[in-house]
C-alpha cells in the first residue's frame, strides 16, 4: 500500500497548488468544529468533507477507484470537497461577529488572505492569448473554413494538437477519432486508432495513412507542413488543395 499512498498524497500536492487555500480550509473546518450549534450545517459543512477527504487518503479506496478509471482522475474526487463555501460561510461568520469598522477591517483582511494564497490563473502554462474570438487555434479557423460544406457531413482526420479545437468550431466536421485520444488512461477502455498514431510519427506512411483514412471515410487528411512523407500521397489518390496556417490539406479524390 506505500506505492497507492505515494500516489495519494502526489495526487493532492498537484490538486493544492500554493497550499495556502488547503490550509485556511483545514482551519475553517476545526474552527466551525468547535462553534458551529446547527446540525444541518455540521452535516454538509464538516462531516462531509471529512468523510470525502477520508476515503481519497485511504488507499484501498485509491486503488479501487484506479482500477476502473485510471491515474488521470482521481483528483477529481477534491472537488466534491465544499471548499469555497466552507471558506465563505467562514468568513461570514467571523465578519458578523464584529461590528462598526472592525468588520470592514475583518473583510478586508479576509479578502486580502485569499487573494495572497493564489497565483495569477493567466501565468498558466495552459493560458495563451487568443487568435481570435472563437478562441481556437487561427489553422483550425482555416482549415474549417475551406473544407466544411454546410448542411452536410464532412470527414477529415487531424492531428493530435487540433483535435480538441475542430468541434469547438464545426459542427459539420466529423473525425475518426477524437479528444480520447489525448488521455492516455483511456486506452484500456478501447480508445485506440492506428490512424491517429501514424499522423504522430516524424515520417508519415503514406500508403497505410491513405488505406485507413478511405477505410473510415475520411474525405480529408491533415497533417503538419513539415512532415516527412514515405512517398507522394497523389500516388493513392490524394491531392493537395491546401497549405492553411502551416498544415497540409489532402483530399481523397477517389472518394468524389
Amino acid at each position: 500500500m506505500g506505492s497507492m499512498w505515494s500516489f495519494v498524497v502526489t495526487q493532492y500536492k498537484g490538486y493544492i497548488g500554493t497550499g495556502m487555500i488547503a490550509g485556511l480550509f483545514l482551519v475553517a473546518l476545526i474552527w466551525l468544529f468547535a462553534s458551529e450549534k446547527n446540525k444541518n450545517v455540521r452535516i454538509i459543512f464538516i462531516y462531509t468533507p471529512a468523510v470525502v477527504l477520508l476515503l481519497f487518503f485511504c488507499p484501498f479506496f485509491a486503488k479501487i477507484v484506479r482500477l476502473f478509471t485510471g491515474e488521470e482522475i482521481y483528483y477529481r474526487i477534491l472537488w466534491l470537497v465544499p471548499v469555497v463555501p466552507v471558506l465563505s460561510y467562514t468568513a461570514v461568520r467571523l465578519m458578523l461577529q464584529c461590528t462598526g469598522k472592525k468588520r470592514l477591517v475583518t473583510g478586508a483582511a479576509l479578502a486580502g488572505i485569499v487573494i495572497l494564497s493564489g497565483s495569477l490563473v493567466y501565468e498558466s502554462p495552459y493560458f495563451s492569448k487568443a487568435e481570435n474570438r472563437y478562441h481556437v487555434p487561427e489553422a483550425a479557423v482555416k482549415i474549417c473554413d475551406a473544407i466544411e460544406v454546410e448542411g452536410e457531413w464532412v470527414k477529415a482526420a487531424f492531428p493530435e494538437e487540433l483535435l480538441p479545437f475542430i468541434r469547438q468550431y464545426s459542427p459539420w466536421i466529423n473525425m475518426p477519432y477524437g479528444r480520447e485520444m489525448l488521455i492516455s488512461s483511456w486506452s484500456v477502455w478501447g480508445f485506440q486508432s492506428e490512424l491517429y498514431d501514424l499522423l504522430r510519427a516524424e515520417t508519415l506512411d503514406v500508403k497505410r495513412i491513405a488505406e485507413l483514412a478511405r477505410e473510415q471515410g475520411c474525405d480529408y487528411v491533415v497533417f503538419a507542413e513539415g512532415k516527412k512523407l514515405s512517398e507522394r500521397f497523389e500516388k493513392y489518390e490524394f491531392e493537395l488543395l491546401y497549405v492553411l496556417g502551416g498544415y497540409a490539406v489532402y483530399a481523397d479524390k477517389a472518394q468524389e
